[in-house]
């Protein structure tokens, strides 16, 4: 802690940040990409039709946001078995944390 001795935070420029037009235009091109990378991996419900993925504004009271989202009843087990949004984030650059079957406790 001694190297932010003296720190203090400007919570109303922080607030001011993160809900500038810059900010909002960087967490909308992240969930753009990771909305085209979900799509790509060409995964099909059982009709065969895309599985639609879908990138909407989800704004926060002290932030922009950006949300992707499988508003389908496919989305989830496709999430489950093949981790899709999570490897589309992965994809473009993004750090996931969650649930890991993989992680030791």
């Amino acid at each position: 802690m001694d190297a932010f001795h003296g720190f203090r935070l400007d919570r109303d420029g922080v607030r001011q940040l993160l809900n500038s037009d810059g900010f909002r235009d960087v967490v909308q091109a992240a969930a753009d990409q990771v909305g085209t990378a979900a799509r790509g991996a060409g995964h099909r419900v059982t009709s065969g039709e895309p599985l639609p993925v879908e990138v909407f504004d989800d704004p926060r009271r002290d932030r922009v946001g950006v949300t992707v989202a499988v508003r389908h009843p496919a989305g989830v087990g496709m999430e489950a078995r093949y981790g899709l949004l999570k490897r589309a984030a992965e994809a473009a650059g993004l750090e996931v944390d969650g649930l890991d079957a993989d992680r030791q406790p």
